[in-house]
């Protein structure tokens, strides 16, 4: 079976200086530039709402509320992980 890349490849410009520190600390860590770097931008978008964690119980009355909610598309359900967890329950 094939593998799916779920990965967005993007261009990124960076000052040089800021770009070497970037890939000795990547180094330092025995990781990949791009591995480092996702990290990073991981923890920093991260910040704006909780992660749920692995094997979180929803409970009842907060699924019930998903019969409130307008129709989503399967293209808009599948771009928003979170959207797509909690219709799945």
């Amino acid at each position: 079976m094939e593998s799916v890349n779920t990965k967005v490849q993007t261009g990124l410009r960076l000052d040089p200086d800021l770009y070497n520190r970037l890939k000795i600390k990547a180094k330092r860590q025995k990781r990949s530039f791009n591995s480092y770097v996702e990290t990073i931008l991981e923890a920093a978008a991260g910040a704006d709402y909780p992660s749920l964690g692995k094997g979180f119980k929803v409970s009842n009355e907060i699924l019930s509320l998903g019969n409130t909610l307008p129709h989503y598309s399967e293209e808009e359900i599948a771009a928003d992980e979170r959207l797509s967890y909690l219709l799945s329950k």
